[in-house]
């Protein structure tokens, strides 16, 4: 009989030899997820750091004049401006603005200037935006003007929705 004369791994070395597999593929899968978890959880801090910041620290608005907001703008056939005085009454100073507007015939435009920056507790000078280059129409419905600020851990200025400005009835200047 042939078939007893046959060798083998033994049944002992084949047990060593899955064990000593499965403590392989064990090791490799908990360095993938130790990896991955620390990843996450430095994201996750990251950005509860920046919404805790945005929401506690940055807080502004349209200057009122005589309970007047000062933002209006002037739209004719060569012109488009928006003009607008911001305050910061926030603990900290804000890098940049993110602006969208919205015209009467719900074209909407956006825009960034991270060289647009406001310290805490002051008045912005009155700013002009120019969006003769937009597809914008001439009357304006809707704007909003969204701080933007840096976060440690980041090089680009980072948008702070919770603390935007919303007008939606805006005048003529």
């Amino acid at each position: 009989m042939k078939l007893f004369n046959k060798k083998g791994v033994s049944p002992l070395i084949a047990t060593v030899l899955l064990i000593a597999f499965a403590v392989a593929l064990g090791v490799v899968v908990m360095n993938w997820g130790k990896d991955y978890v620390e990843t996450t959880a430095k994201d996750a801090g990251e950005k509860a750091d920046a919404d805790l910041s945005c929401q506690m620290d940055i807080d502004i608005g349209i200057k009122e004049i005589g309970n007047v907001e000062k933002i209006c703008y002037t739209a004719n056939a060569t012109d488009k401006i928006l003009e607008f005085m911001l305050e910061n009454t926030g603990r900290e100073s804000i890098q940049g603005i993110r602006m969208v507007l919205i015209d009467s015939d719900d074209n909407i435009h956006q825009a960034d200037n991270t060289s647009f920056e406001l310290n805490a507790g002051s008045v912005s000078s009155k700013y002009i935006y120019d969006y003769n280059s937009t597809s914008l129409g001439t009357e304006l419905q809707y704007v909003e003007i969204i701080p933007l600020v840096t976060v440690k851990g980041k090089t680009t200025p980072q948008a702070c929705s919770s603390s935007s400005v919303q007008v939606e009835s805006i005048g003529e200047c």
